[in-house]
């Protein structure tokens, strides 16, 4: 080789240099051609000794810049591990507890996949002090980056299902939902509102809806029959407000819907509001026209009312004279009765003893001594029994009498208890027609 082509050498060898550090990290090019030009001043000749010392202290001058440039890239690209390794660790401090379990924010999430593209970035440099050191950084992060990217498939896998959930959970609320808005049709029946509002309650504590949102779900009342407008209208009210305070769960279509639905119910509801107070403005004016015919009517009946109150009045007074008639007849029949009854005691005892005093008689006469005794108490026994027969008589016609009266009484207290009825019929029925002219 001449000394010409050995200095184009060593100038290709200064451009490297200059590269060197800049543009270029990697020296295994540099050493090796600086290694080749030492061998070729060896070989090469020269036209004089200061043209080959002057030549090799050039070279050994780019030689020690070598080395210096060397000794610094060595430092930059420890710098450079160590920056690479701490963008690693900054990822593993991030992730050390499990990263996804915790449901990050999507600016945490954006945060965490920034730092891997920093670390990731370190690997596509050729700065690295050794090629074991980037191996095992690699290593490391690739681990880590693996795991990581295990659990972002988990928790999008996680969320996916969870978004299917909710969407199924959705449709199912807003079905109902949507069920019951169209119940509130004025067309609807009513109760397939209350059943529809009990099925949307139990299936709001499946989900855990519960509270002051749903209070109007288990407080709805059976409402007047006159109107079932109104019970309607309140409820489609209350599930607006229910659906607005639950809109997070629901989706936009759903959502959409049922507003749709609760715009056209609530437009149909003012419509039959509108025909309702049309008709209830008629059968106003019709019951005032009724009203006066039966305040005329009323007043009719009232002087109808106090002329039958003279008739029962006259009616009282009457049975309550025929009772205090009847009443001392009663007390004079029971005085007789009572007579009667004590007399019918005495002729029945005084029969006894003439019938005893007869049966002496006759053992008198049997046992008679004379003729004189026998006329005597023969005329005596006779005397008896005509006696006896009178009383026989007596009591037979007081015992007669005393039946008589006995039913007398009888008749007569029956007819106390119907004139007592009555008297308290009329009574009542007197009290009655009081009121109602009061």
């Amino acid at each position: 080789m001449t000394s010409a082509e050995l200095l184009l050498k060593i100038e290709k060898f200064n451009e490297l240099l200059t590269d060197f550090g800049a543009s270029n990290f990697n020296s295994k090019a540099l050493w090796q051609m600086k290694n080749e030009i030492l061998e070729h001043f060896k070989a090469t000749s020269f036209d004089d000794a200061g043209e080959k010392q002057l030549s090799l202290s050039y070279f050994q001058t780019l030689a020690d810049e070598l080395k210096a440039k060397q000794e610094l890239v060595l430092q930059e690209n420890e710098k450079f591990a160590e920056e690479a390794e701490k963008a690693i660790n900054e990822i593993k401090n991030l992730t050390k507890d499990g990263f996804y379990i915790n449901n990050p924010e999507k600016e945490t999430i954006t945060i965490l996949k920034g730092q891997i593209e920093k670390a990731f970035d370190f690997f596509k440099h050729t700065r690295w002090p050794s090629k074991e050191r980037r191996t095992q950084a690699w290593e490391e992060f690739s681990a880590l980056r693996e795991k990581i990217k295990q659990e972002e498939d988990d928790f999008y896998l996680n969320l996916r299902e969870k978004k299917a959930e909710w969407t199924e959970s959705s449709h199912q609320l807003s079905e109902i939902v949507v069920e019951a808005i169209e119940a509130c049709h004025p067309d609807a029946a009513h109760n397939i509102l209350s059943e529809l509002l009990v099925q949307l309650s139990t299936f709001l504590n499946t989900l855990g809806i519960s509270g002051e949102s749903v209070a109007f779900l288990s407080e709805k009342q059976e409402e007047n029959a006159k109107n079932l407008l109104k019970p309607k209208s309140e409820t489609l009210r209350d599930i607006k407000k229910f659906v607005t305070e639950i809109r997070d769960d629901l989706t936009r279509d759903d959502k959409t819907r049922i507003f749709a639905k609760l715009e056209a119910i609530n437009i149909e509801l003012n419509k039959a509001w509108d025909v309702y107070r049309e008709n209830l403005q008629k059968k106003q004016e019709e019951w005032e026209e009724r009203k006066k015919q039966n305040e005329f009517k009323r007043a009719e009946w009232l002087i109808k009312q106090a002329d039958f109150l003279k008739v029962l009045d006259e009616k009282l007074e009457k049975r309550i004279a025929d009772k205090g008639n009847l009443e001392r007849i009663l007390v004079n029949k029971q005085e007789f009765f009572g007579r009667q009854k004590s007399r019918l005691e005495n002729q029945r005892e005084f029969l006894k003893k003439i019938t005893s005093d007869l049966d002496d008689m006759s053992e008198k006469l049997e046992t008679a001594w004379s003729d004189n005794f026998r006329e005597k108490m023969t005329e005596k026994i006779e005397q008896k029994k005509q006696k006896i027969e009178e009383v026989n008589k007596d009591i037979a016609i007081v015992s007669s009498k005393s039946e008589e009266v006995e039913k007398d009484i009888v008749d007569i207290t029956e007819k106390l208890v119907t004139i007592e009825k009555s008297i308290e019929e009329l009574k009542i029925k007197t009290e009655e027609v009081k009121k109602n002219l009061e």
